[in-house]
């Protein structure tokens, strides 16, 4: 039996691309000549090492965050030119709306779970109104931990009366879901819509 269903974000209900961000954050870049797009990319968005990693766990501002950014790079950019390039990377797939919204009309409650950023989300909440149909949101930077930090994890059970073997996760990213199985939780590596579908046949959802 489920009670409570929790979603990843990227990638499952909203895909997006990173690498536009480190493209253009390397026009922008007066060291263009010792700095490749594929460099800036892998500083700013390795799952280890990144520079983001920081700024998704809540540990520096948006502002703190841009004006690293800016100095690592040495831009020619203001900050309402960054948040431009940082946020437009993501669009949405109707299919898993229609999934969401056939859940909440069964009665589920519906939770987001996301390895996020305080301008994304800001961003998206904006752009996307399907996030504002989930029951809760679990934010890496409101928490304080990514995923497979099991501080994340935990939030879900602080904000619900629920057993773990009674939630349902959806993330794209098999080590998520396997550190979520490592505490109880039932999961699906997300693939693609149908693939989502078949799993809830097989939950007799």
């Amino acid at each position: 039996m489920i009670d409570l269903f929790v979603f990843d974000l990227g990638q499952v209900i909203l895909p997006f691309e990173h690498r536009p961000i480190a493209s253009k954050l390397w026009e922008k870049s007066r060291r263009r000549a010792v700095l490749t797009p594929d460099s800036i990319f892998k500083d700013l968005f390795d799952l280890h090492n990144g520079s983001v990693n920081s700024y998704e766990e809540g540990l520096t501002s948006s502002e703190e965050f841009f004006l690293d950014v800016r100095k690592r790079y040495d831009l020619e950019m203001s900050f309402e030119d960054f948040k431009d390039v940082w946020n437009n990377i993501f669009w949405g797939d109707p299919e898993v709306n229609e999934i969401i919204l056939y859940l909440k009309a069964r009665g589920y409650p519906v939770f987001l779970l996301s390895n996020t950023n305080e301008l994304h989300f800001q961003h998206i909440i904006e752009q996307f109104p399907i996030v504002h149909l989930m029951n809760e949101w679990i934010l890496s930077f409101e928490v304080g931990a990514k995923k497979p930090k099991k501080r994340i994890y935990d939030a879900i059970f602080e904000r619900a009366d629920v057993k773990a073997e009674h939630v349902f996760y959806v993330d794209d990213i098999d080590t998520y879901v396997a550190a979520a199985a490592s505490y109880g939780i039932r999961g699906l590596v997300y693939k693609n819509p149908n693939h989502l579908r078949e799993a809830m046949r097989q939950l007799n959802v």
